[in-house]
């Protein structure tokens, strides 16, 4: 939820870093929605909000979205059965 500053401006969350390969940390916007999705022949676009309203675009090829199910299902079931307290299956 984001506040109020001093100067009467909304303070959103600090963004998130990311070690990536290269020069200095990748900053990612903290997105709250995913607003739209546009599929081409081998490409595909989401489309996600900021907490700010600003929009941020994605490019992904069509094949890396199967990857992108599968990785979202894995960190799901951890984080379901870290919470649960239950093995990973």
């Amino acid at each position: 939820m984001t506040q109020d500053d001093e100067d009467g401006g909304s303070e959103g969350p600090e963004p998130i870093e990311i070690a990536l390969p290269g020069e200095g940390p990748f900053q990612l916007p903290l997105c709250t929605d995913l607003a739209a999705v546009a599929i081409g022949e081998t490409l595909a676009v989401l489309q996600f909000e900021t907490m700010e309203g600003q929009r941020v675009d994605i490019p992904i090829p069509i094949g890396m979205l199967l990857e992108i199910k599968e990785a979202a299902e894995e960190a799901l079931r951890a984080a379901m059965a870290d919470r649960d307290g239950s093995m990973v299956q």
